[in-house]
This record gives C-alpha cells, structure tokens and sequence, in this order.
C-alpha cells in the first residue's frame, strides 16, 4: 500500500488518477523507481512532493504498478519520458497530483487540473484570443471560473502536442469553441486535437489528446 488516496476518474480519453497525501510522502516513495527516487532527492521540497505524487499517478495510470517499464524521468522542458509506443501525463494543484496515459498509437495525451474557481488576477487577455473573450460569460463569477476552465483545456493541449512539436505553443495558437460540455478546437497546428472537461472536487480536469494528421 502507498499510503495514498486515490481517486479514478473515467475521461473519453481514458483513466485519469489523482493522487494526494499526508505530509509522510515516504510510503508513496517506497513504490517509485531507484531513479525517480534519486532525481526527487536533487528538488527542492514543493518540487520533490510534486514529483512523487505525480510520478505515482502516472505509474497508476499507465496500468504498470510494478514499473516493468522502468523510470520515468523528466525531458528538458519538464514533460515525462515514457518508453516507446507510451503517452502520458501529469498535472499538480496544490496537494494533488493527476495524470493519464496509455499506448500512443491512439494519439498523445495531456491532462492539467485547476481551481474551479476564478482567478486572482485576470489572465484572458493573456491566455485567449479576441473571439474567444467575446464569448464569456457576463457575469463576474462564472466569467472568471470559464476563463480557469480554458486554462486549464490549453495547458492539456500543449501537454499533448509537446512530443510531437517539441516547441513552446502559445495560448493564442489554439481557439476553443464551446459546444455543450466540452469544447472544438481550432488551430494551426499539424495535428488533431480533441479535449474534454469535467468539475471534481472543486477542480477543472481537463484532457487532451493529439494525433499528428
């Protein structure tokens, strides 16, 4: 047992696992690889915490708990290296950690978790294009909760493009268009990106996945 609570929440793009605990991370380090452990030991303690946490959802996620697969290390711009033919990935807020994965054939995946909540200072006109601060809501409280939600959704979305482009993609570079209970993206980009949503427990769990066209 890690010592964990463990959440699973079911995604159109797959198996999302949140994972959070006490302060006592080591029963939840004691399931990592040697070399995860080693790399959380050169963070600093938020860094390492997250670390941990993270790397233990995506170990859950990938349906692999006895890590045949091996580390999970970290790339250059802070994106899990997963074995050939794996996708996957991992958000933090706070003392939780989520993450998805699977066979990469299916398309890769991003997942970001954020408050459910407005944000403290206004980022839409950092983080959205015109049309889409045209289209949010009126009033103060649900305009500041869906400007988080399209946070949230362009943070998977660049997870998800990430191994393919390898390049940093700007907020803007992508256009989401809400249809019912998830959003159409549009883009630029040379690839097919699809997203979801979803509220739990006070966070906006959003998904992506992108296939190269």
């Amino acid at each position: 047992m890690s010592g964990a609570r463990i959440d699973l929440v079911a995604t159109p793009h797959g198996r999302c696992v949140l994972v959070s605990a006490a302060d006592d991370l080591a029963p939840v380090e004691s399931v990592l690889h040697p070399d995860e452990v080693a790399a959380a030991l050169t963070m600093s303690p938020v860094r390492r915490r997250n670390f941990i946490l993270g790397r233990h959802a995506l170990h859950l996620a990938l349906r692999d708990p006895d890590l045949a697969h091996g580390p999970v290390l970290t790339d250059e711009r802070g994106a899990p290296i997963l074995p050939v033919g794996r996708t996957g990935s991992i958000s933090h807020k706070g003392d939780v950690a989520a993450a998805i994965g699977g066979p990469a054939e299916r398309g890769f995946l991003g997942i970001d978790i954020e408050r459910a909540a407005a944000p403290r200072l206004d980022i839409a006109p950092r983080i959205l294009t015109e049309r889409e601060r045209r289209s949010l809501p009126a009033n103060a409280e649900e305009r500041g909760r869906a400007v988080t939600l399209r946070f949230a959704v362009k943070e998977a979305i660049y997870k998800a493009v990430h191994p393919v482009l390898r390049r940093y993609v700007g907020f803007t570079e992508v256009e989401l268009d809400a249809a019912g209970d998830t959003f159409t993206v549009s883009s630029a980009l040379p690839l097919v990106i699809d997203v979801a949503w979803t509220e739990h427990q006070g966070l906006w769990l959003a998904t992506a996945r992108a296939i190269p066209r």
